[in-house]
Order: structure tokens, then C-alpha cells, then sequence
């Protein structure tokens, strides 16, 4: 065997043996639980947001935190209630996720699920005794009053029977019942005016 022959046969195996390494260290290497991507969510957030609940299940059981916020201060409790997927969320409401918290603007998870017309979710948060009556920073508004500015009378009503407080007056002095839409007929306004108990309009309607 020439000397060149045994060099190649010694570089060969060296090769194998950094290969070998380099793949021990890949399989070994645990998973950054609290890696952010570009927005800044970690996994257990876009695991959420995307509705992958066994990765939610096994993040949470590796220890990622729970309360955890993106560049937003958007937790995965937060992002799963605006997505409406209500089995991760109370899934994450289970395990102890802040139900109030509130991302840079004072969004909570209700004003999230509220404004993304999620009853269902909505429902979910009123149960587990969600603070109705919190104003986002921008413009002083309730998840009531961004019910009524969606004019959507399903969750007016479910707000209203959790207790939500109509006399809270936005950053323009504005209570709930001065943002109802006029009365001019349609079912939906009509609905969210009666639900408000508001006083009857020009025409006399409510």
C-alpha cells in the first residue's frame, strides 16, 4: 500500500468521525424553547396562533413559559383567543395563562376575541371571569364598546350579561350607549340599541 493510499484511508475515516460528531450534536441539541422569530413570537406563540395543539402540549410540558409576549406583548393565551381556537385556549387558561394580560396597547384577550368576531372564544373568557370593563391605551375603549362598533349584537349581549359596565366613558367622554349605531332599521343596530336600552331616536324608533 502506498503512503498516498494510507493518507487517503486515515483522511477518510476522519471525515467519518467529524461526520459522526457533527450528527451526535444535531440529534443532541434541545430546542430553543424561548427562540423568537421576526415578529418575536416564540414557538409555544406561533404554535397557538397556527392552532397546533399537541405542539402547544409539548412545548408547555418542556417548560416553555406561558406568558411569554411577542414584539407586540401578544402572549399564545392571546393569539389562540383571537384565532378562536377555543380548545387551545382553554387549554392555556388551564395551565395558569394570565387572562387579562395585555399586550403594548392594553389589548386584553377578550378585545382580541371581540374585535376578530370570535363568540365563541368570547364565551370562553367571560366564563373564566375576564375583566370586562379594561380600556386599551389608544383611545380608552372597553371590549363592549368594540362589540358595538362592530355592530355585532351576539357579543353585545354576551358582554352586557357578564356585567360589562355602559356608562365607562372613552378618552373623547364618549359612554357606550352615545357610540350605538343610529336606529334606521336594520335588524343588527336595532338589536344592539335595544340591548343598550337606548333612548328612542327622532323618528321614535329604538
Amino acid at each position: 500500500m502506498s503512503i498516498l493510499e494510507k493518507w487517503s484511508g486515515l483522511l477518510g475515516g476522519l471525515v467519518a468521525v467529524v461526520l459522526l460528531v457533527v450528527i451526535w450534536q444535531l440529534l443532541g441539541e434541545e430546542e430553543n424553547l424561548e427562540a423568537r422569530d421576526s415578529r418575536g413570537r416564540t414557538p409555544l406563540i406561533v404554535a397557538a396562533e397556527e392552532g397546533n395543539a399537541d405542539r402547544v402540549r409539548d412545548l408547555l410540558g418542556r417548560g416553555a413559559r406561558i406568558d411569554a409576549g411577542d414584539d407586540c406583548n401578544w402572549t399564545a393565551m392571546m393569539r389562540a383567543a383571537a384565532r378562536g381556537h377555543t380548545d387551545i385556549l382553554s387549554y392555556l387558561l388551564d395551565q395558569g395563562a394570565a387572562i387579562d394580560h395585555t399586550e403594548k396597547t392594553g389589548y386584553t384577550a377578550l378585545m382580541g376575541a371581540v374585535i376578530n368576531n370570535r363568540p365563541e372564544a368570547v364565551a370562553i373568557l367571560l366564563e373564566r371571569g375576564a375583566d370586562t370593563d379594561l380600556q386599551e391605551a389608544e383611545k380608552g375603549q372597553t371590549a363592549l364598546m368594540m362589540a358595538v362598533r362592530n355592530r355585532d349584537p351576539e357579543l353585545v349581549r354576551q358582554l352586557l350579561a357578564a356585567g360589562a359596565d355602559t356608562g365607562i366613558r372613552n378618552d373623547r367622554g364618549e359612554t357606550v350607549k352615545e357610540l350605538a349605531p343610529p336606529a334606521n332599521g336594520q335588524a343588527g343596530d336595532v338589536a344592539i340599541r335595544q340591548l343598550l336600552e337606548c333612548e328612542p331616536g327622532a323618528d321614535g324608533r329604538q
